[in-house]
């Protein structure tokens, strides 16, 4: 038995790890914002579940959200994601929101473009819509640093809106609620195959003992 701990520590140890990262969030349902002016018609600017994935090889980071309804449902809708590259500031203190800080946002729409406001367009194909859920690509070489020293220490918060109306009045939910959230390291594919090879070892060497 302590062998298998041993070589389970081994395998798990060889996992890339993020600097205190999370899978994502999830956000409850239903949950619009009272200062919302559209309708909770729109459920697909109610945010169901969002992730962050960064690859460091390729310096890219993956904008993952799933809402409770059909991207496109809301002919006016877009979604923001709020990223805190070091100096982010709470944009929404007014609303008591002191959690959600940025320093730059990235826009997603449900036709498929996307901007960084004061960067420029993302490139053409880095927005996919999958039923429910829209992702984006974005190179990291777009998010350069204000303090922070490592891209996994970049926190992100969404927050869909509808284009009909303006300000805070245009935002329909943030997700999380009153904080941020960091984005999660892709494995190597080296470092992937090595994990799962041993993993397949340490299956197979536990169905030999389970036998004997």
């Amino acid at each position: 038995m302590r062998l298998l701990s041993a070589f389970a520590a081994l395998v798990l140890s060889s996992l890339p790890l993020a600097s205190h990262a999370v899978d994502g969030i999830t956000d409850p349902k239903g949950d619009f914002l009272p200062t919302f002016a559209g309708s909770s018609a729109s459920t697909d600017l109610d945010v169901i579940s969002a992730s962050v994935l960064y690859d460091p090889a390729a310096d890219v980071f993956t904008l993952i959200a799933t809402m409770d309804g059909a991207i496109g449902i809301t002919p006016t809708g877009f979604y923001v994601w709020g990223v805190n590259r070091g100096a982010g500031t709470a944009g929404f203190a007014s609303l008591g929101l002191n959690g959600v800080r940025f320093d730059r946002v990235i826009i997603l729409r449900p036709d498929g473009t996307g901007t960084i406001p004061g960067v420029g367009a993302l490139p053409g194909g880095s927005i996919s819509i999958n039923g429910n859920t829209i992702t984006g690509v974005v190179s990291g070489s777009l998010l350069t640093s204000t303090g922070f020293a490592n891209k996994l220490d970049y926190t992100f918060n969404l927050w869909p809106r509808d284009g009909a109306f303006t300000g805070t009045a245009a935002i329909s939910d943030f997700a999380p609620n009153n904080a941020n959230f960091t984005a999660t390291a892709v494995p190597e594919p080296g470092t992937a195959l090595l994990s799962a090879a041993g993993l397949a070892g340490l299956l197979a060497w536990r169905r030999r003992q389970s036998n004997s």
